[in-house]
């Protein structure tokens, strides 16, 4: 069954769960698919959502079995990386996955409808908002939320495979660069919402959902322009230390980051636009762990890096092809650096 076709097995009176990766991409994919369920299928019971981050949480479990679901929904998570919890959920109901992470399994089933572009090529890149959009785009008119899936696009970074909806945006809200418009202005709300912890997931996602038009949003709450205004500033001061701190070895540019909020996947990505040549290794040490985000903008697929460096040791690592993370001990932390110069020459 594809994707199309499961979302039109959906009937008003199911049991939507939602679970969502979250980010910025897993956030919009949420909203497109809660708003194709309000508009197309008419669903009497707004659909239950539930943020997670990757990997997810071994007690989602027992929170899905509370909520007696028809249907399940994964966006933007490698469930496949779960195998042993996504049969689990497989025998409380039927479930689609529309995902974009490197593939560990096809877990196309009787019960399970794994939506992946990577299924036919390994090296695509788009975002599960893109992917979102396109699938809902097939069954009814989903223009009004062009703007949403663009700042999952966005916020997911990597537009190279989606420059049919990128030249749709452009169009649509007459914007030159969505990277310099107000759609990556949204993008980064979000980000420092998150950082911030201002608010939740779920009420980023019911801002959106509510959210008629991109100019509106950021007057949508006084929280979000305030985590923007304290992120900025943060992310500000950070940068400039990054010139003087940052340890360059080779191919590589390793930081380690301090800072209250969560901005290694920011500072990744804005160092590796100043360095697209260069490796970028954002990592902070808290108590006996490392965590870290990784960018390059050129030819080094940073998850399958992340992961030889990482082999055999008390690790999670992996990603995308320029973007990845992982989490180690910091016992490790010498050796894991030494494994990554190694790789890179």
């Amino acid at each position: 069954m594809s994707a199309k076709d499961f979302l039109k097995t959906i009937k008003p009176n199911d049991s939507v769960v939602i679970i969502f990766n979250n980010d910025a991409d897993g956030m919009c994919s949420c909203v497109l698919i809660s708003l194709f369920l309000d508009n197309f299928v008419k669903i009497e019971n707004k659909p239950f959502i539930i943020p997670q981050p990757m990997p997810m949480d071994k007690n989602l479990i027992q929170r899905i079995q509370t909520t007696l679901p028809t249907k399940l929904i994964f966006l933007d998570l490698a469930a496949d990386q779960q195998q042993n919890m996504l049969k689990r959920f497989s025998g409380i109901s039927n479930i689609l996955i529309i995902d974009h992470h490197q593939v560990t399994k096809n877990m196309n089933s009787k019960t399970i409808t794994h939506h992946n572009p990577r299924f036919k090529n390994s090296k695509i890149y788009q975002s599960t908002a893109y992917l979102t959009y396109k699938i809902c785009s097939e069954l009814t008119d989903m223009s009004d939320y062009l703007w949403i899936a663009a700042v999952g696009m966005v916020a997911d970074y990597n537009l190279d495979d989606s420059g049919d909806l990128v030249e749709a945006a452009k169009k649509k809200y007459r914007i030159t660069e969505l990277r310099d418009s107000i759609i990556s202005k949204i993008a980064e709300m979000i980000s420092a919402s998150r950082a911030t912890r201002a608010l939740s997931n779920e009420e980023i996602v019911n801002i959106i959902i509510i959210t008629k038009n991109p100019e509106d949003f950021p007057e949508a709450n006084d929280k979000l322009i305030d985590s923007y205004k304290k992120i900025e500033t943060e992310i500000m001061a950070i940068m400039i230390d990054t010139e003087k701190s940052s340890e360059k070895t080779g191919k590589i540019i390793f930081y380690n980051i301090k800072s209250k909020f969560n901005l290694r996947s920011d500072i990744s990505t804005r160092i590796s636009e100043k360095y697209p040549d260069k490796l970028v290794v954002i990592y902070e040490i808290s108590g006996s762990r490392v965590k870290l985000s990784a960018r390059n903008q050129k030819n080094i697929d940073v998850g399958k890096i992340l992961e030889k460096a990482s082999e055999k040791m008390d690790a999670s690592a992996g990603g995308h092809d320029k973007a990845a993370g992982a989490t180690l001990n910091t016992k490790d932390w010498e050796a894991f650096k030494e494994n990554l110069i190694s790789l890179l020459g």
